[in-house]
């Protein structure tokens, strides 16, 4: 396994405030380090490690100290499915929270189930995470996921595309598995709103070829372009993008574009949107939470691939606290029935073990930021 030393750094500065008289609860936590999404996975585990912190600051769970032991997937199935092995067999984890890409949160998601180890999903959002839940309860019941489905993901997108009063839009993306799912069900929500598709392409993360997606987006007559990609691809196909089309509105699914540290270098002509789970401002939790990550790490949360992660480690030390248990299937039984507040808003489960979002009363909304020179100016909901 790769080190990462401005990470490690980080994971033994644990608050101390518990007793260490007991065995600490051990939290595994899967990201990719390496490879086209490793930005993303280092504020992945930031994240993570705040939100250990602040628990071991309010007393940690059953009476013990919470640490951390990190896994790197590098982005691959095969790693992913052998680092939860590792995390599980040598690290003695209690529980996991991971991983970034759906493929290799699948891997994961197998290794959990067969060992009954709680797993909470915060980032991929493959609906065959789900459907498997459905369709097998007995092998995946200590299974979570605390982000947005596909369909949940999509139902905002459109519905913020339906009060710009879109007509047309473009989807662009990275040719992963999600992205494409995404692709799909924003066609199908988007146009349940009366608004259609006037492109969808994709580029490779790992090579990709901008030009002619770009060419391809700008010229369909759209009046957005939906960029799916939240890797650091996505900054140069936007500047690509901008070079062809200055003023084309771009609405980004987060990730790398909510990256406050980039916004110098953003072409800003052309409005530029960035969804979010939450943000600062959006409640006084999110601007809690900023604040501390931003005191921390030296710079400001993206709201995505580091609020749900931190959302996903503060909803499994309360499962623990309700359940009074660290064990798989008690601590399952107190997720089915609890509500569990975080940084995004109060979190319930479905019968398929999937956090509630959507555009509804009382469901998780998430936000919609406009990315302007002093900062991000949430812009939906409608406040």
């Amino acid at each position: 396994m790769k080190r990462h030393p401005g990470l490690v750094a980080c994971l033994f500065l644990l608050a101390a405030s518990v007793s260490s008289g007991a065995e600490p609860l051990k939290v595994g936590v899967l990201a990719p380090l390496s490879g086209p999404f490793a930005a993303n996975g280092a504020s992945f585990v930031q994240a993570a490690t705040l939100a250990i912190e602040q628990a071991n600051a309010d007393g940690g769970a059953l009476g013990r100290r919470i640490e951390i032991a990190v896994a790197d997937t590098e982005g691959r199935v095969d790693v992913a499915r052998s680092e939860t092995l590792r995390l599980i067999s040598r690290e003695g984890v209690n529980a996991l929270v991971g991983a970034y890409l759906s493929e290799e949160t699948m891997g994961v998601m197998e290794t959990a189930g067969a060992h009954g180890i709680v797993l909470i999903v915060p980032v991929a959002a493959t609906a065959e995470i789900t459907d498997r839940i459905r369709q097998d309860r007995g092998r995946y019941r200590t299974v979570f996921r605390v982000s947005y489905s596909i369909p949940q993901w999509a139902e905002t997108l459109a519905a913020f595309l339906k009060a710009r009063k879109t007509t047309r839009y473009a989807f662009v993306g990275t040719g992963i598995r999600w992205n494409r799912e995404l692709g799909n069900a924003l066609e199908k929500a988007a146009a349940n709103l009366g608004i259609g598709v006037s492109y969808s392409g994709y580029y490779s993360p790992g090579n990709p070829a901008f030009d002619p997606v770009a060419v391809a987006a700008t010229g369909s007559g759209a009046d957005i372009v939906v960029l799916g990609d939240p890797g650091k691809n996505s900054l140069s196909f936007l500047k690509r993008l901008r070079e062809l089309s200055p003023e084309m509105p771009v609405l980004s699914v987060g990730g790398a574009l909510g990256d406050a540290r980039l916004v110098p270098s953003l072409p800003l002509g052309g409005p530029l949107y960035v969804q979010a789970a939450a943000w600062k401002g959006s409640t006084p939790s999110a601007t809690a939470y900023a604040d501390r990550f931003e005191k921390r790490f030296g710079s400001a949360p993206v709201g995505y691939s580091d609020t749900l992660p931190y959302d996903a480690v503060t909803v499994l030390v309360a499962a623990w606290r309700h359940a009074g248990s660290a064990e798989g299937k008690a601590v399952a039984g107190a997720l089915e029935k609890g509500t569990f507040q975080g940084v995004a808003g109060s979190y319930r489960f479905d019968d398929s073990h999937q956090a509630i979002w959507g555009t509804g009363p009382g469901a998780l909304r998430g936000t919609i930021i406009r990315w302007e020179r002093d900062g991000g100016k949430i812009v939906f909901p409608p406040r």
